[in-house]
């Protein structure tokens, strides 16, 4: 993948410099094995924040962020109208989010 790796790639690269996409509720553990993982840098330098910022109304880079079906929603038209490298982003996002929903209706995603 381009864009996320998973967790045990993660590990390999002995780094927490990742913003992490959790499945289902909150949870207070991160850093879990079947959570994506996009790194902070390729985050920021894509202006993922103001992204999410401009899709949610409680975007928190430092915090957890809960993400609903319908925001989720939102999310996937704002990256494919952007085009490029946010449709191919969403390309790689988007079966992991898919495979979420139909167990939970939530998933979240851990900030710095």
């Amino acid at each position: 993948m381009k864009y996320f790796i998973n967790e045990a790639e993660r590990k390999e690269r002995h780094s927490t410099c990742f913003i992490e996409f959790q499945r289902g509720k909150y949870d207070t553990e991160c850093w879990k094995e079947d959570s994506l993982n996009m790194p902070d840098g390729l985050f920021n330098t894509m202006g993922m924040g103001k992204i999410l910022d401009s899709v949610l109304d409680d975007f928190d880079y430092y915090g957890v962020t809960e993400i609903s079906f319908e925001q989720w929603e939102k999310l996937k038209a704002v990256l494919s109208e952007k085009g490029g490298e946010y449709r191919e982003l969403l390309s790689e996002l988007e079966p992991w989010a898919e495979d979420n929903f139909k167990e939970f209706g939530v998933f979240n995603i851990w900030g710095m």
